[in-house]
């Protein structure tokens, strides 16, 4: 608040920073989708042409996704509800 040429009040300034919240929370997924679709098309030119289109999408998935084994570990998706048994 006290860092703001225009001097808001307290309401004003807690608006501004929700809205910066939400912007960023914006920006950080639009960065996401770009680059999962960037690592889609590079994985579609560097693929295995001779493979049937279900196994292309299969292993394209399985490379986008990650193996199931660093899903605990991932930031960026949710939590499993339930442990992975070894």
């Amino acid at each position: 608040m006290a860092r703001q040429k225009d001097k808001p009040d307290l309401s004003e300034a807690i608006s501004r920073l929700v809205q910066l919240g939400l912007t960023s929370h914006d920006n950080q997924d639009r960065r996401q989708r770009r680059a999962r679709k960037m690592a889609g098309d590079t994985i579609d030119r560097m693929g295995d042409a001779t493979t049937t289109a279900d196994a292309r999408e299969i292993r394209k998935r399985d490379l986008l996704d990650g193996p199931e084994e660093f899903d605990r570990v991932r930031i960026d998706r949710p939590k499993r509800s339930k442990p992975i048994e070894p």
